[in-house]
């Protein structure tokens, strides 16, 4: 009886992890703009973003300015929009309940010439780093962990600095939730709990 309430427990348990873990936030823009392969200047339309304090494009691969999307394929943002003016992207409010998250995204050179561009990144009191690419610089992929003590609600923030209509390229933001233990901890807690058991009926006896 006890091993079934056991086990009883134990599904629940992993079901809890599984509800408090994985992704709470993804963009790769490319239902942005329109239909495929169409880009947007000074575009303002986001789903999930606010632009402000400037402009920002949204650009699909191979559109005939020399600008390929992480991959190969799909869509992708210049920071530095067309207005010259670089804007601010900001994410729409994330709530982040206690635990470990990873930040990871996809960043390039502005793959047209001209100087080294720079953006700050920031979320909240969490992340806040600055990067500087030279136009020529290859499509990277940036992660990050950090973790939240308490319930919070923030924004992903890209702020691009400069105005002279090219900028570093940005594509496939995630924010996953990473505090899933491993199976070896799991084991060793029902382990721990089938033990207990054994030795509770023990002791009746």
């Amino acid at each position: 009886m006890f091993t079934k309430h056991v086990v009883s427990f134990f599904a629940a348990t992993l079901i809890s992890f599984g509800a408090n873990a994985g992704v709470i936030f993804e963009d790769d823009f490319n239902t942005e703009a329109g239909a495929a392969g169409v880009s947007s200047l000074n575009y303002t339309g986001f789903s999930n973003w606010a632009v402000s304090n400037g402009t920002v494009d949204v650009v699909a691969n191979g559109n005939g300015w020399g600008i390929t999307c992480a991959g190969g394929s799909g869509k992708c943002v210049d920071l530095d929009g067309s207005s010259g003016n670089a804007g601010i992207l900001t994410s729409s409010l994330l709530s982040l309940g206690a635990g470990t998250y990873t930040l990871s995204f996809d960043i390039s050179g502005n793959q047209r010439g001209g100087g080294a561009d720079s953006f700050t990144l920031a979320l909240g009191g969490f992340l806040n780093e600055s990067f500087s690419l030279v136009p020529t610089a290859p499509w990277q992929t940036i992660t990050r962990t950090f973790t939240v003590v308490g319930n919070n609600a923030n924004n992903i923030i890209f702020n691009h600095a400069g105005g002279d209509n090219i900028g570093i390229m940005l594509d496939n933001i995630s924010l996953s939730k990473a505090d899933v233990p491993e199976p070896a901890t799991l084991a060793m807690f029902a382990l721990g709990l089938i033990g207990l058991g054994f030795a509770r009926r023990q002791a009746r006896k």
